[in-house]
């Protein structure tokens, strides 16, 4: 009776997340009636970039989203700005087909998924630098402070073609960079909220001559929105670039966090958390030939984190474990843009050590780490075809060959047809040989600008992963398929007013059974209303709702809303004072993957925010 009450319970929050995202697709389109019955002189939407100069890295090939045959989402310095975002968390909360894991108290150690993908097939890059564990692949996206976000970029579906281990997608996190048209500039950002949470931030760019700065600073804190959910997270990042007098550029960024604070608390267990993250990247860009471009890299990450399980007075120790892990390695790549190919090969190289210590029992991992790699992007007339191939001797878990072929028609200059197939992998584990996850991605879909008014991209996936071990190391390996559709819907701003929305469909099974893998994000639908009237005020709603398919320890209590406002109180050409609020988890709901990590309710936040 207990399970037919709980599958009664799913399907009917199936059906009102169906109905709910019925009925803003209504609202769309009757906001675009009312836009041309109005006569507005607005031009149609652009592909996800654009069709000029900004291209898209996540695939390591910069090209136009016209010639782009893997599915993207890109999300921009403003956008980040507009949310009022602390971290990388709050900036991936609106993208859509990736659901986040944890929604607690910013700053709380957290992970991604893209289209049902585990946390540990998705690659997480700063500046080309993962910072994925190397213990059990884990990203804690929280660590990434949103100040220091030029843009992000998510690949969905299997990239190791371009990236190596990274079989369910990449997150690339894209910093900012000096200001070109400044010798001076920055900015000074403060807020508070519920339960003492404060964010105070600082940043100064600008360009003098040939030498680039940029520098940013934060301080993340709060009592904990949850019981035993502290944080305390500091940052600091810079980047200086010279602009070489043979049109090339040396980059050097250097980025580090220390955060601290309590992961879960219950009437018997505490579990906190400390860690620190540096990484460093020195690059050199430089054209050869007309048509040819050098990229030199040298790179490194350096990280800890301690573990401690404790009585709920914090007392007594019951288990306690450490993590010490750093990378060191580079990167040549060589750019040869033709009339009709534009070919990309490199190498990368990373020398990877791990230590461990678990209840008392150290351990120590080494490995050296080799791709070679080449992608060509050809164009002829509408279509562009994409070959790419990659070759990896892991060190650990063992050598592996991971090709792709991509197809992009271009309809018209504003609408594109793409499939996509690829073969990929992922290393979940430095520490376990056979931990080596696969994958076959299939994609097709399309994307247009054309409608009037609309903005309309839709995704069909499969993707065919083997050697899973979803049990634990001891747990035998099954062959899973996890395939669905992605639609996404924007507007055009009709009385400064625009709409959005996304869903996410994703069936898993057992290949093997045919048994419904739980724990996977079966439904995600992301909703938005923004009213911008540029420099004067912005208001943006946004609705947020995961099932997580297993109703023996997630809740999904309907669509989380947050609101964000922003008023500018002064402007001149070289000045801003701003005030912002946030409100989060207005209707107070519930929604988790796991009893143990319930979201927070709700709470909010005000700051201030000047630009100079």
């Amino acid at each position: 009776m207990s399970n037919r009450n709980d599958l009664h319970k799913r399907r009917c929050a199936t059906m009102k997340a169906l109905l709910l995202f019925a009925q803003l697709l209504l609202l769309l389109f009757a906001g675009t009636a009312s836009a041309a019955s109005a006569g507005d002189d607005l031009s149609s939407l652009e592909l996800f970039n654009g069709p000029d100069a900004d291209v898209v890295t996540g695939s390591r090939s910069p090209r136009p989203a016209s010639q782009t045959a893997e599915n993207i989402t890109v999300v921009t310095s403003k956008e980040i700005e507009d949310l009022n975002a602390h971290n990388l968390t709050d900036v991936l909360y609106v993208v859509t087909g990736v659901p986040i894991e944890t929604n607690r108290t910013p700053g709380t150690a957290t992970n991604a998924r893209v289209q049902g993908a585990n946390f540990n097939h998705v690659l997480v890059l700063v500046d080309g630098i993962p910072i994925n564990n190397l213990a059990d692949n884990f990203a804690d996206i929280s660590s990434i402070p949103a100040q220091m976000i030029e843009r992000v970029e998510v690949v969905k579906g299997a990239a190791s073609s371009s990236w190596g281990s990274a079989l369910g997608g990449v997150i690339n996190v894209i910093t900012k960079n000096p200001h070109d048209d400044r010798r001076f500039g920055g900015l000074v950002s403060g807020s508070t909220g519920t339960r003492d949470t404060m964010d105070g931030r600082v940043e100064a760019s600008g360009t003098v001559q040939r030498f680039g700065y940029y520098l940013t600073g934060g301080k993340l804190r709060s009592d904990g929105l949850l019981p035993n959910n502290d944080v305390s997270l500091g940052s600091l990042y810079g980047k200086l670039r010279y602009e070489l007098p043979t049109d090339g550029e040396i980059t050097l960024g250097s980025g580090f966090t220390e955060n601290y604070g309590g992961q879960v608390g219950t009437d018997t267990v505490h579990v906190d958390q400390n860690a620190r993250q540096l990484i460093s990247v020195l690059a050199l860009r430089q054209p050869l030939a007309r048509r040819l471009i050098l990229d030199v890299s040298l790179q490194g990450r350096r990280y800890s984190s301690r573990y401690s399980a404790l009585d709920a007075t914090e007392t007594l120790l019951y288990q306690g474990r450490s993590d010490k892990e750093s990378s060191r390695g580079g990167g040549v790549k060589l750019s040869w843009l033709g009339d009709t190919h534009l070919l990309v090969g490199g190498i990368d190289y990373d020398h990877v050590k791990a230590k461990l210590n678990f209840g008392g029992e150290p351990e120590e991992w080494r490995a050296d780490r080799l791709g070679a790699y080449a992608i060509d992007t050809i164009t002829l007339g509408s279509f562009a075809i994409t070959p790419s191939a990659r070759f990896d001797r892991t060190g650990s878990g063992g050598d592996h060959f991971s090709p792709s072929l991509g197809l992009t028609y271009a309809l018209t200059e504003n609408s594109v047809l793409r499939a996509y197939t690829a073969k990929g992998y992922s290393l979940t584990s430095l520490n376990r040989s056979d931990s080596t996850e696969k994958v076959w991605t299939w994609q097709a879909g399309f994307e247009t600008g054309d409608l009037p008014y609309l903005w309309l991209k839709g995704t069909f996936f499969r993707n065919d992963t083997s050697n899973v071990q979803a049990d634990g190391p001891l747990g035998e390996k099954q062959r899973q398929l996890r395939e669905g559709v992605e639609v996404e819907v924007k507007t055009l701003p009709v009385l400064n007013t625009s709409l959005s929305a996304g869903y996410t469909y994703v069936s898993a099974t057992d290949k093997a059974t045919d048994a419904v893998i739980h724990g996977v994000p079966m439904h995600t639908v992301k909703i938005g209303v923004k009213y911008d009237v540029p420099e004067q005020l912005h208001a943006e709603l946004i609705g947020n709702l995961v099932d997580w398919n297993d109703p023996n320890h997630s809740r999904t209590g309907g669509v989380i809303w947050d609101v964000h406002l922003k008023k500018w109180i002064a402007t001149t050409d070289t000045f801003s004072l701003e005030v912002f609020l946030s409100l989060r988890n207005i209707f107070d709901g519930r929604q988790y993957m796991d009893s143990i990590f319930r979201n927070a309710g709700r709470w909010g936040e005000a700051g201030v925010r000047c630009k100079f």
